[in-house]
C-alpha cells in the first residue's frame, strides 16, 4: 500500500510504510454473568468498541524548511471536528470514517520525517458505496457481513389511506391519507418518517417494527400498484 485518501484528498509528499497493519475487526468486549452451579459464565452482552487505525507514514519535503510547511499542511488536511471518509489504496471498495485522536511526533532527518498518524474510527464498521434500486419483483442482496438500514422513497401514483413495508417478517405501517404525487420517506437508520418533506412520526402505526436488511437476500413486501419505490442502503462489514 502506497497511500490513502482522507476526506477525498491524497498528498504526494506522504507514503504509508509497509509495517502498517489493519486489524480485521474492531475490539469486541463481552459482559458475562455468573450462574450458580454452572461452570464458567454466561455471555450476556456483546459490545463493539471503536476501531483504532494507527498509520505509520513517511513524509518527504524538499528541504528542512519545506518539511515544516509539509507538517502544517498535514495538520490542515487531517484535523476535523467530525469523522471523514478514509480509503486505502489496497482496499478501494471499503470506506472507514475516521478522526485523528492523539499527537503526531515524527522522527526527522534532514528533509524527511517518519511517524504514526493516530486515526480512530468512532463508528467501527467499514462501508461500501451507497446502492439505490427501484423496487421490483426480486429480492435485494446485502453483500455486507452486517445488518444495514435501508431508506425507502415512496412516490404515490394513486390515493390510499395507509402504506405498509415488510422485510424479513418485520412490518412497518404508516397511516395517512396519501394523495397522488405525495412523497413518503421511511428512514430506518434514523427511525424517521417524513411526508412531503415534513416529519410525521404520528403517522407511524404503534405496532410497527423497523425493518432492516440482513446479510444476503432480503425479501421486501410492498404494494407497487399504488406507488413507485426506491430503496437506498449501504453495505457494512466488521
Amino acid at each position: 500500500m502506497n497511500s490513502f485518501t482522507f476526506d477525498g484528498i491524497s498528498k504526494p509528499y506522504l507514503t504509508v510504510l509497509k509495517d502498517s497493519n489493519r486489524q480485521p475487526w474492531a475490539p469486541i468486549e463481552w459482559t458475562y454473568q455468573d450462574v450458580p452451579k454452572r461452570p464458567g459464565d454466561l455471555p450476556v452482552k456483546k459490545n463493539t468498541g471503536v476501531r483504532a487505525l494507527p498509520l505509520p507514514v513517511f513524509l518527504k519535503g524538499k528541504s528542512i524548511e519545506d518539511l515544516q510547511k509539509v507538517k502544517e499542511d498535514l495538520a490542515e488536511w487531517l484535523i476535523h471536528d467530525e469523522p471523514k471518509p478514509l480509503i486505502f489504496d489496497d482496499e478501494p471498495d471499503r470506506i472507514y470514517y475516521a478522526v485523528v485522536d492523539g499527537s503526531f511526533d515524527p522522527d526527522e532527518i534532514l528533509k524527511w520525517g517518519q511517524g504514526v498518524i493516530p486515526f480512530i474510527c468512532p463508528d467501527p464498521y467499514k462501508y461500501g458505496e451507497e446502492e439505490s434500486l427501484i423496487l421490483g419483483d426480486f429480492p435485494i442482496r446485502n453483500v455486507g457481513t452486517l445488518k444495514t438500514n435501508p431508506v425507502f422513497s415512496i412516490k404515490f401514483m394513486s390515493n390510499t389511506t395507509n402504506y405498509t413495508v415488510s422485510i424479513n417478517e418485520k412490518t412497518l405501517k404508516v397511516i395517512w391519507n396519501f394523495k397522488q404525487s405525495d412523497l413518503l420517506i421511511i428512514d430506518t437508520s434514523k427511525r424517521k418518517i417524513t411526508i412531503n418533506n415534513l416529519v410525521k412520526m404520528t403517522a407511524l402505526d404503534l405496532s410497527s417494527k423497523w425493518p432492516e436488511f440482513i446479510k444476503g437476500q432480503n425479501n421486501i413486501i410492498a404494494d407497487k400498484t399504488v406507488a413507485n419505490i426506491t430503496v437506498t442502503f449501504r453495505p457494512r462489514w466488521l
